[in-house]
């Protein structure tokens, strides 16, 4: 056999081999989509990525408990500046302008 051959057969059992691989992993795919269908997978994907970022979050709030706290605590005073500076104006009176 010349080398080309050799070369054309081998291709050929790669090319196969992959086939096969992708045909098990498509009926897979196509099994589970008759199970729990779109809908369903789209649901688990959702709540897997929510349920990560969740752990995600608690392990940054664990490592940076001050940094987080600092922050909450500013969010916290620039939502209540409002009736924080009206209370401090009923205190100490309106300043002179």
């Amino acid at each position: 056999m010349s080398a080309l051959v050799r070369q054309l057969e081998a291709d050929r059992s790669v090319r196969d081999a992959a086939k096969a691989a992708f045909d098990m992993r498509y009926g897979a795919l196509k099994a589970d989509f008759e199970i729990r269908g779109l809908t369903g997978r789209i649901f688990d994907e959702a709540v897997e990525g929510a349920a990560d970022m969740l752990d995600e979050a608690v392990a940054v709030v664990e490592e940076h408990p001050v940094a987080i706290g600092g922050t909450f605590a500013a969010l916290v005073l620039w939502l209540l500046r409002n009736p924080i500076l009206a209370a401090a104006e009923r205190l100490f009176g309106k300043a002179d302008t």
